[in-house]
């Protein structure tokens, strides 16, 4: 049995020590915002030691102060909001064909033209040679589950691009919102052809909407970067430049750890670790108020060198009910009425959603797949085989699990 007496004084201690954690994050969080008030001045001089830093986390690239607080602007009467999600049906090597399938969802809002909104969606199947095996760097592989994810994405850009021409040929005044980042982490780390050929994918559809003149943003609800956060902590270093390789602060803590003598003299605590574990949102939900933005930031990115003019900027809104992060591509980040217009839609439609743009939340729904549709899915595909006499067959381990289930 539980002995409740020594359990009780573990289950006290815990609450005290959660109780200092949450005390000591506080204390960040104010440090980080006095930290970014400091710099509202002398903020080119941040910017600067910033530049010529070498650090190992992304620092936001800031073209003007850090505090920089912008108003809502006014929604044009007439507007319309484009958005498209998908979702997939992965390869399953157990199941009667080798194929996947992408299905694009996609909202079209029309405000103040009393037109109804189009909402539906477009399945593609995909089965043959070329769409099931790719070779990167000499060499040829089945498609992958994050192969498929790149050529969902590519679909839900160009879908974007086809109603925004679309509309555009109409005379109507356009934003195209996606979920989430615009930035391709995931060529991190690939071969150079799988590179080349994605970004071609991604910068064309960017290229289109420029020049329509139509702005593009991802929206990314409860962001947990910390870009504006660390170049507040460039700002806190006493280097000049900071150099994170060659941190001395570092170097002596990791010496002072191999020091078994309890008298040694502790080592000085790192200059920018007491603001380090706050997130960028958590800053700005003290500096901005409902409907407000931060300035425009450049993402430090090594992926956004080969972006050209699109090279994704970023900016934080207070919604009314959290601090979202909005990403943009540079053209769109320069040219302040296409901003202003990116700015005016997050909020309108952050509050037609209840907190969450609407166009996105809708396009998801009619994007998802959900498991009785892939139940289904394979259901035609094997009543189609068999009704074509096409000589198809489960795979044994397949067979088994569903004699287990008999």
């Amino acid at each position: 049995m539980l002995d409740f007496g020594v359990l009780k004084k573990q289950i006290d201690q815990m609450a005290v020590d959660a109780k200092t954690m949450q005390d000591d994050f506080f204390a960040r969080i104010d440090l980080a915002v006095s930290e970014m008030d400091r710099w509202e001045e002398p903020w080119e001089t941040l910017v600067t030691k910033i530049r010529r830093s070498r650090t190992s986390w992304l620092v936001a690239n800031a073209s003007g102060p850090f505090t920089e607080v912008c108003s809502r602007p006014e929604r044009p009467a007439e507007l319309t909001v484009i958005a498209a999600d998908g979702s997939q049906i992965f390869p399953d090597r157990h199941e009667i064909a080798n194929c996947f399938l992408i299905n694009v969802g996609y909202v079209v809002l029309h405000y103040g033209s009393g037109e109804r909104p189009v909402m539906s969606s477009e399945p593609s199947l995909f089965y043959e040679e070329e769409d099931m095996y790719h070779e990167w760097a000499g060499k040829r592989s089945p498609v992958t589950r994050e192969i498929v994810g790149v050529k969902r994405n590519a679909m839900e850009l160009d879908k974007v691009v086809a109603l925004a021409a679309e509309a555009k040929e109409e005379g109507r005044t356009v934003v195209g919102l996606t979920d989430g980042t615009l930035i391709l982490w995931m060529l991190e780390g690939k071969p150079y052809d799988f590179r080349r050929e994605t970004l071609q994918m991604t910068l064309s559809g960017l290229e289109q909407l420029r020049e329509l003149r139509v702005p593009i943003a991802g929206y990314i609800s409860d962001p947990g970067s910390a870009d504006v956060v660390n170049g507040l902590r460039v700002g806190l270093c006493p280097e000049q430049p900071p150099d994170c390789d060659r941190c001395p602060w570092k170097a002596a803590e990791a010496q002072a750890l191999l020091n078994l003598d309890d008298d040694a003299q502790k080592p000085e605590p790192i200059p920018c670790e007491p603001i380090a574990g706050v997130t960028d949102d958590m800053l700005y939900v003290r500096k901005l108020k409902s409907g407000e933005r931060s300035g425009v930031f450049r993402s430090s990115s090594k992926i956004l060198e080969d972006y050209g003019p699109h090279r994704i900027c970023f900016f934080y809104v207070h919604t009314g009910w959290e601090v979202g992060r909005v990403e943009i591509p540079e053209w769109v980040a320069d040219d302040e009425a296409l901003l202003d217009l990116v700015h005016t839609t997050i909020i309108d439609q952050a509050e037609k959603g209840r907190g969450y743009p609407v166009v996105l939340s809708e396009s998801h729904e009619r994007a998802v797949v959900r498991g009785a549709d892939r139940d289904i899915f394979f259901k035609f595909l094997k009543d189609s085989y068999v009704k074509n006499n096409v000589k198809a067959e489960n795979s044994l381990k397949q067979l088994k699990k569903l004699a287990a289930t008999v």
